[in-house]
């Protein structure tokens, strides 16, 4: 069995604190990876750290950019196991984004889609939880009721089987120890 991670998070921005107070939600980005150490995730945000109207498929690290900028935010971590070859499958999709992250970019008519309630879908767009929502539909994990561009972060939470690994600030994320064989 292998582990997927989602990760959540509630960022200091401007354009997320706008978000919470019209979603009320407690996180509003959403991520995805398979990293061990919880170092490294996956998403659909911003390219340009000042400039938050270019974005597409991203790489996350924990202790850089935004994350470091703002490493005072709330975020939790769940996990959920996978077969080897569900597994494969989220790799060889995965794999296909990041070999080509700039064909990607952010579907800013789904997030206003999302407001709305009308679905807006383009193959090479997403916003961070139809990214994340994709992902898992796609490796054959869990599929959503609704059209993905409509999945909100905080929907993630209700997929059966999630384990919380960690809940709190992102700067005290710990990751485990690797063992020494």
């Amino acid at each position: 069995m292998k582990e997927i991670y989602i990760m959540l998070t509630q960022m200091g921005t401007l354009v997320s604190r706008a978000i919470k107070l019209y979603t009320k939600a407690k996180y509003n980005h959403a991520s995805i990876g398979i990293d061990p150490s919880m170092r490294v995730f996956y998403s659909f945000a911003r390219r340009i750290r000042y400039f938050p109207l270019i974005g597409g498929f991203i790489t996350e690290i924990v202790d850089e950019g935004l994350f470091l900028k703002y490493c005072e935010c709330e975020c939790i971590v769940y996990s959920i196991q996978v077969n080897d070859d569900v597994y494969r499958r989220f790799l060889r999709i995965l794999n296909r984004y990041r070999k080509n992250p700039m064909r990607y970019k952010y579907n800013l008519l789904g997030f206003f889609g999302v407001i709305f309630n009308i679905p807006y879908s383009c193959e090479t767009r997403n916003t961070c939880a139809e990214f994340v929502a994709r992902m898992l539909h796609e490796s054959g994990i869990f599929s959503f009721d609704k059209s993905l561009s409509l999945v909100r972060p905080h929907e993630l939470q209700q997929i059966p089987k999630l384990r919380v690994v960690y809940e709190g600030k992102i700067k005290n994320l710990q990751r485990p120890i690797a063992k020494i064989s």
